[in-house]
């Protein structure tokens, strides 16, 4: 399943949560067009699963011997060899050992919700980053639990969250728990997550980066350990989805995913997006052509339509830039039709010290990671402050992500400063961001990453430091698992290879490739010139001319204006600015007001900042 709905509560007040659940459902409809494929309903809780646009995924499973029930969301693998489709054996898994020794077989991107007939308890296990998304909302005689934040936002008047929503419009993501709405938070990673309604809910972690041994692995043996889980997951996932699509851009990590398909005797195609004549398109198409691979190129270059962009709300709640998501919807709408699942090379970069030139001169060293540099370089940096938030909620983001950075990695201060940053970077960019986006696809069709399951993740991230600088591990690990991949330039014209004597001079592009890089920071980017008339302007210009678009972006109406004041907002829109930064504002005020009519349409009353103390969900 892509979606699901859950509510639970004691049995008393099973007509209030039936008139709840019977809301959600509607919403589902009206708002996310999804029917569902199965309910459940009993005394103490109500359930329903949904499928994806493809309309893959198993509808709830039962046990009528307990009582008991499964449903699950995203792609998962079992150790044992169960997979995505063999629900019916995890619920009987989950029967024999618990959902604690359960949690310690998974791996995958998934969020796993059993109904315990026994304890009548509810519980949502959660993949190791928590990148498959769902959220909780509480009322006052039970817990009702989604895929979608926005079904839950719905169920009654909800307030807006203006850390939430203010972190959205400024950088485009929304971290923690946090949503858009207050009340409805996003259930946190690698936890069993327990609620009933006799009891207050409870979490327990199975899972967390402070259990690792940074130095476990070393030189040939976790290059090979790394290689090994590698291709096994490519093979599991062959068995799975007999015809897997890989992306292959001109990079390091699909490459390395291809390699694994490779290697694993897999049948598969690749698929790159861009202009015919970018860099990364030209080196991917080599690089298939190397390796005999059926190659697709989708060009992605042309402008969204604005029915791509309302199609694109079905899938991201508002949680995602509805314009930049409707690029992505497009690529995957196409690609579907041939194939069943689509696999990427996200959370790679952790094999190539992303992020550690912050650490630098100290790479490594075991002392505190500089949060305030890493908050002010890397999350406020190229934050927008084009629509200024009221005094009262205002945030100092340098000081805000210091403190969320700081809470991500309570218990790590004595790791290497390294293992703090790839925490980080797993728990705060690639949970929400990463997170986002690949949950937003699954309720397409299956999205997967091979980096992302737990023999790979976790032996990567016990690499030693010293050993993936500069990506050097990256490099070795190419090189044993495809040379002629590994011997193919990259698109600045080096090749992933390892730097030594034998190969060090095909790395003349390297100061070239660099020396640019610091002249773009330096000197300002001029607007390419628009070729005749072909150019249709950017979204707040092209879709000037839509009605729908110019009633929900007119200032005196906007629902926004309830968090950041109609002057603002009219300020804000009426401004002569024009540029990347702007319409990148532009287009998350868009999204967030989208989202808040969506939310009327659905029933609901319109948020407000504060919500009432008499709704019947808070």
């Amino acid at each position: 399943m892509s979606s699901f709905l859950t509510l639970v509560s004691r049995p008393d007040h099973q007509a209030e949560r039936t008139l709840l659940f019977r809301s959600g459902l509607e919403t589902f409809r009206q708002a996310k067009s999804r029917a569902p494929s199965a309910t459940l309903e009993t005394a103490w809780v109500s359930a329903a699963a949904f499928p994806r646009m493809n309309g893959s995924g198993t509808p709830i499973v039962k046990d009528p011997g307990s009582g008991s029930w499964l449903i699950a969301a995203g792609t998962w693998f079992h150790r044992n060899g169960l997979r995505s489709g063999n629900e019916a054996a995890l619920l009987e898994r989950y029967l024999e050992i618990g959902s604690e020794a359960l949690a310690q077989e998974l791996e995958g991107f998934f969020a796993l919700v059993i109904g315990d007939g026994r304890s009548r308890e509810v519980q949502v296990l959660t993949d190791l980053v928590g990148s498959c998304h769902c959220f909780a909302r509480s009322w006052e005689h039970g817990t009702a639990l989604s895929t979608s934040s926005f079904v839950l936002a719905a169920l009654a008047p909800a307030g807006l969250d203006p850390v939430g929503c203010q972190e959205f419009l400024r950088t485009g993501i929304v971290y923690e728990d946090r949503t858009l709405f207050r009340g409805v938070r996003k259930l946190g990673p690698a936890t069993i997550h327990r609620f009933s309604a006799s009891n207050a809910p409870r979490e327990t972690r199975y899972w967390s980066t402070a259990r690792l041994e940074p130095d476990r692995f070393k030189g040939a043996d976790a290059v090979a350990r790394v290689r090994e889980a590698l291709v096994h997951s490519a093979q599991r996932v062959a068995s799975a989805f007999p015809k897997p699509v890989c992306d292959l851009t001109g990079g390091y990590d699909s490459r390395g995913v291809v390699s694994a398909f490779l290697r694993a005797g897999a049948s598969f195609e690749t698929v790159v997006s861009g202009a015919a004549d970018s860099p990364d398109v030209v080196v991917s198409e080599n690089l298939a052509q190397l390796a005999g691979i059926r190659h697709t190129r989708s060009s992605g270059t042309e402008p969204v339509a604005w029915e791509q962009v309302k199609r694109a709300f079905t899938v991201t709640d508002g949680e995602y830039d509805l314009v930049e998501y409707g690029r992505i919807l497009r690529n995957h709408e196409k690609l579907l039709e041939r194939f069943d699942i689509s696999i990427n090379g996200s959370f790679g970069e952790l094999a190539r010290g992303y992020w550690w030139e912050l650490l630098l001169p100290r790479v490594g060293a075991r002392r505190r990671l500089d949060a305030p540099r890493v908050a002010a370089r890397r999350f406020a940096a190229g934050a927008s402050d084009l629509l200024p938030f009221p005094s009262e909620w205002a945030l100092d983001l340098v000081s805000h992500f210091t403190g969320i950075i700081e809470r991500a990695n309570s218990g790590l201060e004595g790791f290497p400063n390294t293992s703090q940053m790839d925490n980080t970077y797993l728990t705060l960019r690639m949970q929400r961001w990463q997170g986002r986006i690949a949950s937003s696809t699954d309720q397409l069709w299956p999205c997967l990453s091979l980096f992302l399951l737990r023999p790979v993740l976790e032996t990567i991230l016990q690499v030693p430091a010293r050993q993936r600088r500069g990506s050097a591990f990256a490099r070795r690990l190419l090189l044993d698992l495809n040379p002629t991949l590994a011997n193919a330039p990259l698109e600045h014209g080096y090749p992933p290879l390892p730097v030594t004597w034998k190969t060090l001079h095909r790395f003349w592009p390297v100061p070239i490739h660099y020396g640019k890089r610091v002249r773009d920071k330096i000197l300002p980017r001029r607007r390419p010139a628009a070729v005749g008339s072909a150019d249709p302007g950017p979204p707040s210009v092209r879709f000037g001319s839509v009605e729908e678009v110019r009633d929900l972006m007119q200032p005196d109406g906007m629902r926004l204006g309830a968090l950041v004041g109609g002057e603002t907002l009219t300020r804000f829109l009426r401004s002569p600015l024009w540029g990347s930064a702007y319409e990148q504002m532009w287009a998350r005020v868009l999204t967030l007001e989208y989202t808040l009519r969506a939310l009327e349409r659905s029933g609901a009353v319109a948020a407000t900042l504060g919500g009432s103390a008499s709704d019947p969900i808070s």
